[in-house]
């Protein structure tokens, strides 16, 4: 009885580093390209405002204010 409880549970710990080490590899990363956005006017302050701009008026995947050299809304697509 103890044998085949070892067992099941090296079984068991053996798929869930196989599942641990798979499941990233699944998943690949998207390339975002950025451009500033084009409907955007003034400068930008909040990057949450931004997102939803670009995400909603420009169908973007993703926007956030830029830092330098001005603070302006930059919309970023899929390349």
């Amino acid at each position: 009885m103890a044998k085949s409880a070892t067992i099941i549970t090296f079984l068991f710990a053996a798929l869930v580093l196989f599942a641990a080490f798979e499941a990233p590899t699944m998943v690949e990363a998207q390339k975002l390209c950025e451009k500033p956005s084009g409907t955007w006017s003034g400068v930008c302050g909040n990057s949450n405002t931004c997102k939803l701009h670009c995400m909603k008026l420009e169908g973007a995947r993703y926007g956030s204010c830029s830092n330098f050299p001005t603070k302006m809304c930059i919309c970023q697509f899929p390349c």
